[in-house]
């Protein structure tokens, strides 16, 4: 049975995807394939690299002591925060009262400037194909161009992670063969249907996102179009969510999605999400196959047919 893992976009709080990658290795539980977005795709990534829970773990904890992360300063963008900001999309608005970031995203791109970012991806992983990768994987991104969402499964590496992370406002997009490539939660924060086309028979699902809490402030205009971008995005992930056989969700939403100080504790909280649901893990395992008789299979092809490019091959449906 192919096992596939649907990592989901959420920055700091993606280091939980490292917490239940360990329970299900510790538990013998291959998994086939990866399809992540955001901090998702980076950890599954470094994951298919390593080849190893702990080297994972390692690899992390290297990242976070190296000058390209310290350089980016997440410290700053975590300190300039509102009460209400744990949600990039929050954070942005919450910046922008306060003119921190006005005047950077008027005149660039981007807060964090490209060689900071660029030495970010850099520093995260060599300079090798997507598909010199030992199992299939696929990272999500947006073409704010023409508004496809484009889907990495071959091609620069550094390149899809560079997409799939460049958070609209903080980090710079990346420009492409006439794409500007941005983060794709904006289009599958969760991305299941990537999972399945990679040939996953089961897909385990994480979803980091914060739950959307009651608003109680409207009177501001900023807080209207928040707060219509924040229900957009639930809905989109619930429906897509629906496509997974489990989903686990990690009780990461009160961390605010720039706080890297306490990996560890984040690592743990996807810890704990997976011993919850271990049996249930275990369970799928032994389920018939779903493509015992191969409509799956064609159902998913037809669905993504034309969906998935390279970051030099856009392909364009009839």
């Amino acid at each position: 049975m192919n096992v596939g893992l649907a990592l989901g976009g959420g920055a700091a709080r993606g280091l939980a995807h490292v917490g239940v990658i360990e329970v299900l290795e510790e538990n013998g539980l291959k998994v086939h394939a990866i399809a992540g977005t955001s901090m998702g795709a980076i950890v599954g990534a470094i994951y298919l690299m390593e080849a190893d829970a702990g080297r994972l773990v390692r690899r992390m904890h290297e990242f976070f002591s190296c000058e390209a992360f310290k350089a980016a300063q997440f410290d700053v963008l975590r300190e300039q925060r509102d009460d209400d900001d744990d949600n990039w999309f929050e954070s942005m608005a919450g910046m922008i009262r306060r003119g921190l970031a006005y005047s950077r995203t008027v005149r660039s791109q981007a807060i964090i400037d490209r060689d900071t970012f660029e030495n970010i991806i850099n520093a995260l992983v060599p300079d090798v194909a997507i598909e010199d990768l030992p199992r299939p994987f696929a990272a999500v991104s947006l073409n704010v161009v023409d508004g496809e969402e484009v889907i990495w499964t071959r091609g620069s590496l550094r390149n899809a992670l560079w997409a799939t992370s460049a958070i609209p406002g903080f980090f710079p997009p990346l420009e492409l063969d006439g794409m500007i490539l941005v983060d794709g939660a904006w289009t599958n924060s969760v991305p299941v249907d990537p999972a399945i086309a990679l040939g996953a028979e089961r897909v385990i699902a994480v979803d980091i996102s914060r739950e959307v809490e009651e608003m109680m402030e409207y009177k501001r205009g900023v807080n209207l179009i928040l707060r219509s971008a924040i229900l957009t995005s639930k809905h989109l992930r619930e429906r897509q969510l629906k496509s997974a056989d489990l989903v686990l969700r990690p009780d990461v939403g009160a961390i605010h999605w720039a706080d890297f100080s306490n990996p560890e504790a984040l690592i743990q909280k996807g810890r704990d999400a997976a011993l919850v649901y271990l049996d249930q893990i275990k369970g799928l395992l032994k389920l018939p196959s779903p493509w015992a008789q191969g409509y799956l299979v064609e159902r998913f092809r037809k669905t993504l047919e034309g969906r998935f490019k390279s970051g030099r091959e856009k392909k364009r449906s009839a």
